[in-house]
């Protein structure tokens, strides 16, 4: 298994497909929204020296941020961290705003 894949799993994705069509990391996060890390053309796994790209989309699947193309695993990495701390922003908007709709579980938490 390549050290990438070693990575990804440690961040919590799993490997996500459409037969036929696609091939993404995916995690997903406890408001449903999730992440789609794909290669630079958006439609298979990345090669393992990359380039990595990267989507966040709602749990509608509406688009909420794009990574720009990636050329070194740290710079996904911190990409990455940046949607979580997006994912935990939404769910204190989300609080604030519908309270009964909302837990204080950490977002990061799909238990």
């Amino acid at each position: 298994m390549p050290a990438t894949s070693r990575l990804f799993l440690d961040l919590g994705f799993e490997v996500w497909h459409i037969p036929g069509v696609s091939r993404a990391w995916k995690r997903e996060y406890a408001d449903g929204s999730f992440l789609l890390i794909t290669d630079a053309g958006g439609y298979d796994l990345p090669e393992p020296a990359g380039p990595w790209s990267g989507i966040y989309l709602s749990h509608r699947d509406e688009f909420l941020e794009l990574a720009p193309l990636a050329q070194r695993m740290k710079e996904i990495v911190r990409w990455i961290r940046h949607t979580e701390r997006l994912c935990l922003h939404r769910a204190t908007a989300l609080e604030a705003s519908d309270p009964p709709r909302c837990s204080n579980k950490c977002p990061m938490d799909r238990s």
